[in-house]
């Protein structure tokens, strides 16, 4: 996948606000090799762009990167790692100015991020974190905190169930910075609420047929007054919740993860009880707007080491209020 984004008109007024993007490619940003193309270059990394939370974030990317006069380059990692190293390795052969990953492993991608940071390329992680345990050196990184979005998800059982109850966990990823995250925050909260036992786990990795599938299988395995809900850790889980509520099991109270249109739309008819509210568009623009920053001099208007974006949380209470993340 490949944006470049250019300004033709108003290059006047960029020049202004980013003269380091205007002026000529000698005068390259501390950290940063300049580009082949002579302008300004940002390659991202994808960890899986099939995964249908990443196309809000890639468009608003996109088109950030074309109002600030940008090259981005966004590849896919296919969901694999070693696929994932090796783009990142090809963004640091082509010498771009920063390179962004969202990645699945965040031990797994830090020798990518090494060999970057010895060739003297600034890296930002965006929307999963990348470990920097180890030495790996990451500008700062750019999404929601998601240790809070699984203290949200424990809030919203709390309230959804009560005190006591029984509840199944679907994951997503396993060994991704969300999945991990994630479930921290949601054990975090469920450690002052021991009346409530998990008795199930199963990973759809973010996938809906998956979580269908999971769904299925917990409600198969536990009649209605044995289960009290289903925590999913991202919107896939909806599928489940429909196929719930198709199947007259009302009894089961679900807890999504994100909201898109999907999720928007089962709150608002009961089948899945509340969300935490993830937004890609945010994470994307600012990804973008920081990167420029940082290479332009501006370091200091980049928070680090992380810039957590708002995340509020949704129910029937609040709805009719708040317009889905994504999706129509």
């Amino acid at each position: 996948m490949r944006t470049t984004a250019r300004l033709a008109a108003g290059i006047a007024a960029l020049a202004l606000t980013l003269p380091a993007l205007a002026a000529c490619s000698d005068d390259a940003p501390d950290g940063a090799t300049p580009g082949a193309s002579g302008g300004t270059e940002i390659g991202y990394m994808i960890w899986n762009t099939s995964v249908p939370f990443y196309s809000g974030l890639i468009e608003k990317a996109e088109a950030t990167a074309t109002e600030l006069g940008v090259d981005l380059d966004i590849r896919n990692g296919n969901g694999e790692l070693a696929s994932q190293i090796a783009v990142v390795q090809q963004f640091i052969a082509e010498g771009v100015d920063m390179i962004l990953i969202s990645p699945s492993d965040p031990q797994g991608i830090v020798p990518a991020v090494k060999e970057a940071n010895a060739a003297g390329i600034p890296v930002m992680a965006v929307n999963t974190m990348a470990d920097t345990s180890t030495g790996a050196e990451i500008v700062t990184y750019v999404g929601v905190d998601d240790v809070e979005f699984g203290r949200i998800q424990g809030r919203l059982l709390v309230e959804a169930i009560g005190e006591t109850g029984t509840y199944g966990y679907v994951q997503g990823a396993l060994g991704t910075s969300a999945q991990l995250q994630r479930q921290q925050g949601l054990e975090e909260v469920l450690a002052d609420h021991p009346g409530i036992e998990r008795v199930a786990e199963i990973t759809a990795n973010w996938d809906n047929a998956a979580a269908l599938a999971a769904t299925q299988d917990m409600l198969n395995r536990f009649g209605p007054g044995e289960l009290s809900a289903i925590v999913g850790q991202g919107p896939e889980i909806t599928t489940g919740a429909l196929h719930a509520q198709e199947a007259g099991r009302t009894d089961v109270k679900f807890i999504a993860g994100d909201y898109p249109a999907d999720v928007r739309a089962a709150i608002r008819s009961g089948a899945v009880y509340g969300t935490a509210n993830q937004m890609p568009d945010p994470q994307g623009e600012q990804a973008i707007r920081y990167a420029v920053e940082w290479l332009t001099g501006d370091k200091s208007k980049v928070p680090t080491p992380q810039a957590f974006i708002d995340m509020p949380q949704v129910t029937q209470a609040n709805v009719e209020d708040v317009p889905a993340a994504w999706g129509e």
